[in-house]
């Protein structure tokens, strides 16, 4: 879910189309070619070794149906937030690309209502695919709200992430005699055995600011007051963040990271990926597209590494969507791309690679790993708190600056500093959420 990426589906003879290039094969402007001489464009962070073989599955699923469009994937090597900043360039100067990738929630609702204003629309409705790829029934309503606005749908959901995972490199822990923890005491126990035995506990990767931050918020918050808290926080129903459940979550920063890697600030998450699946970190915390990309780097579920779900009851989830932005160049071609990301067969193709459930519940269980499917099985199970995560339900603008905050909070330990920057941003989400 992390980098930066650009997909270009486009006619033979065009071998590179830039990030802010947005000329096609057709000769530009207004009407949409033929099949067959069409280009379609596709912003997306997924840039990774699993991210890229996840979507190019999907695009194959499209080709088949599609034979006339030649799939090409570029990896533009530039970091999630350089993408965003030239998608709004491109966005408002009226060159979007045809389809691009945006969270559920509040990210998407960015474009819906323009600049915070309601009628200042950058994307098309696609009720009409909606319909088409049959998955409005099948999506579980939750989920459905994430991509609608006023009763009509503007993207297509192809994926429920969950993020509360813990995942364990299994000959370390089964040569310890370890078992995965769970709760903040377990973790704690776990780090000073490790530490004994001059390993890593916990890998950390602190390069993009979000990545650490989704230790703390997703794991060590939702570990200590529990889903319906960190749901109720970040969709601005407290009165203040500074509440001594959000102290106790901070207060158990220093004793989890303790013993974390040096080079955390030069690390991707996919580094601290590769530190557990060497052997070199026990654990690390992220959201379940780290599985799959264990899976593209020869690690097996069966041998090599393990996944556990911290919070008691708690499905954190995130969902990739994809969109039509007005003034596509191609649009009829965007749209029968959208149809087939809607489709059994598309998402069939995607998730199991991807690491994510598919957001229809009409998959084929047959396509799915033990873990994929007992993902499904919790977010279906009433005892589960089926709660957004942070970033479909708060603003960019609070999480940027608290991303950083939080990093600096982790070299300095000063709690105090911490609480001040959610004080001074906290007013963002309940402002939104007030508007709602």
């Amino acid at each position: 879910m992390k980098g930066a990426f650009v997909t270009v589906l486009r006619c033979a003879g065009a071998l590179t189309l830039s990030l802010l290039g947005a000329a096609g094969c057709g000769g530009g402007g207004g009407g949409d070619p033929e099949e067959g001489d069409a280009t379609v464009e596709i912003f997306s962070w997924w840039a990774s070794p699993s991210e890229s073989k996840a979507l190019q599955a999907l695009i194959d699923v499209h080709r088949r149906a599609h034979p006339g469009v030649e799939v090409i994937n570029n990896t533009a090597g530039v970091q999630r937030t350089v993408l965003e900043q030239r998608l709004d360039e491109r966005m408002a100067t009226g060159k979007p690309p045809d389809v691009f990738q945006v969270h559920g929630g509040v990210r998407l609702m960015d474009w819906v209502k323009y600049n915070g204003v309601e009628g200042e629309n950058k994307l098309e409705p696609l009720d009409d695919v909606a319909a088409s790829s049959g998955w409005l029934s099948t999506v579980p309503e939750s989920v459905v709200e994430t991509v609608t606005h006023d009763g009509r749908v503007y993207a297509v959901p192809v994926n429920v992430h969950r993020l509360n995972c813990l995942f364990y490199n299994k000959r370390l822990f089964a040569r310890s005699e370890l078992t995965p923890p769970t709760t903040l005491d377990e973790l704690y126990a776990v780090n000073e055995a490790f530490a004994a035995q001059g390993v890593t506990p916990l890998a950390v990767a602190a390069q993009d600011p979000s990545t650490p931050a989704n230790i703390l918020w997703e794991h060590l918050f939702v570990m200590s007051a529990g889903a319906q808290y960190y749901d109720d926080l970040f969709k601005g129903r407290l009165a203040s963040p500074d509440t001594p459940e959000v102290r106790a979550a901070l207060a158990a920063v220093p004793e989890a990271l303790k013993y974390m890697n040096p080079d955390a600030e030069e690390l991707r998450w996919v580094d601290g990926v590769e530190l557990v699946g060497q052997g070199k970190a026990a654990m690390y915390m992220d959201g379940d597209w780290v599985k799959a990309e264990f899976q593209a780097r020869g690690y097996t579920l069966d041998e090599d590494f393990g996944m556990v779900t911290v919070g008691e009851d708690a499905f954190v989830y995130v969902v990739d969507t994809f969109v039509l932005p007005r003034g596509a160049s191609h649009r009829g071609a965007a749209l029968d791309l959208l149809a087939t990301m809607g489709s059994v067969a598309g998402q069939d193709a995607l998730n199991p690679l991807k690491g994510s459930i598919p957001s229809r519940t009409d998959a084929d269980l047959g396509q799915y790993d033990s873990l994929s499917r007992k993902a499904m099985e919790d977010a279906r199970s009433p005892r589960t708190r089926f709660v957004p995560a942070r970033n479909l339900s708060a603003p960019r603008a609070f999480f940027d600056p608290i991303d950083r905050a939080f990093w600096e909070f982790v070299k300095d330990g000063n709690t105090d500093r911490m609480i001040l920057a959610m004080l001074a941003h906290y007013y963002i989400i309940q402002d939104y959420h007030a508007r709602l």
